[in-house]
């Protein structure tokens, strides 16, 4: 029975996927996924200290300084950062600081370099000081015990270089999930064998490599089975075996030559679903053996990178905390027709534009499944609900961003 996507994007939720928990360097850990959240051990600033190179003063000592009458006062002593002044301002004195440095005990109040005037071991001032004036307070950026990032978060280099500042020596991670690859098919040929007149290469396993590395996994390409079911049946056995998730591709549809059903069924897995109201993407099979998710998809490369946007990242957003699950859509104004298909939902690539802070899209020509150039070249996929007339030019269309395009 066919499902529609909103169902599917139900069950595939519902999938189980045992996660691995690693404790890495911090320095090495850049790209990878929070597993445990970190609260802030102490807070930032963690002392009182100005934000000026300047003078600390007790405002009181300045308060009826004016042009007319400047109030001098001594130096007592400077804070540096690094070499804190450690003795206490004493009042009707005042510490030379610098950026950074911490406040001396008894000081409320730093006076900017530029607005005082230095005489040999005095300093003349000309105008009163607030208190609290240039000064960034103990905790005032970070409390101690904030929250300073949660399950979930990508330890991207702002985010790394935020958590080093509080000199944690490793973090917990999630391991990367092991996803096993393979495909089938007689005609379908690794990169680089020398082609016959109806090979073809099999492309759809390089670019889920190449798609799930970069999104966090680790990839493991298991081959290319011929059109046998027990051949395929082998060496899916051997890829569960090795990993935390298996994707196939090709072999899901009906024909007598398409043996991942055959194989689900006889290795025990549970159907969760095969069958999505989609375009590209309706022979997905999705199902689980023994705690172990398994995502089978159509042949077409245009299917493949399709269905890896809409079902099988959200799943892996889901499982390793990354929210959103399902990247919000936004709203981009078609500079051409769409096209629509009479039944099924249909994901159509696109290629972007802004103007005036608006997105605009140009629906790409000749949206065959088997068309591999609009995945390369289309920065959107625009979400065109069932109909049987393109959606004209002018009108708004739900999109998901991929990435810029080209």
């Amino acid at each position: 029975m066919m499902i529609d996507y909103a169902t599917a994007q139900s069950l595939v939720s519902t999938l189980p996927l045992a996660l691995r928990v690693e404790s890495l360097p911090l320095l090495t850990a850049g790209g990878r996924i929070l597993a445990r959240p970190i609260e802030a051990p102490w807070p930032l600033p963690r002392f009182d200290n100005s934000a000026m190179d300047g003078f600390a003063v007790r405002c009181a000592d300045i308060a009826a300084a004016s042009p007319q009458c400047p109030v001098s006062l001594p130096l007592a002593g400077e804070s540096a950062a690094g070499v804190p002044m450690t003795a206490p301002l004493s009042a009707g004195t005042v510490a030379r600081i610098s950026t950074g440095a911490p406040l001396p005990a008894g000081a409320d109040g730093i006076v900017p370099i530029e607005n005082a005037a230095v005489e040999s071991t005095t300093v003349s001032f000309t105008a009163p000081a607030l208190p609290g004036c240039f000064i960034r307070r103990r905790g005032e950026d970070v409390p101690q015990g904030s929250l300073l990032a949660a399950v979930g978060a990508r330890l991207d280099p702002p985010l790394l270089a935020f958590l080093a500042m509080y000199n944690f020596p490793t973090l917990d991670v999630f391991a990367r999930p092991r996803v096993g690859i393979l495909t089938s098919g007689d005609e379908i040929k690794p990169h680089g064998a020398p082609l016959r007149a109806n090979d073809v290469v099999g492309v759809n396993i390089y670019y889920l490599e190449q798609e799930l590395r970069a999104f966090g996994c680790e990839p493991r390409i298991f081959g290319i089975s011929p059109d046998d079911p027990a051949a395929f049946q082998a060496m899916l056995a051997e890829a569960l075996e090795a990993s935390d998730m298996v994707v196939t591709t090709a072999g899901v549809s009906v024909g007598e030559h398409d043996v991942v059903g055959q194989a689900v069924r006889n290795l025990g897995g549970e159907v969760i679903f095969w069958r999505v109201s989609i375009r590209p993407g309706k022979p997905s099979l999705v199902a689980v053996f023994d705690g172990k998710p398994f995502f089978g998809l159509p042949g077409n490369p245009v299917a493949v990178c399709c269905n890896t946007e809409v079902l099988v990242k959200p799943f892996l957003r889901e499982k390793l905390g990354i929210d959103p699950v399902n990247p919000a859509l936004e709203e981009a104004v078609l500079l051409a027709p769409c096209p629509r298909d009479p039944s099924r939902l249909f994901f159509v690539y696109a290629r972007p534009e802004v103007r005036d802070g608006r997105l605009y899209a140009q629906p790409l020509g000749n949206q065959s499944s088997g068309n591999l150039f609009n995945p390369a070249r289309g920065g959107l996929l625009l979400v065109a609900e069932p109909g049987a007339d393109p959606v004209p030019a002018g009108a708004s269309l739900p999109a998901l961003r991929l990435r810029s395009g080209r």
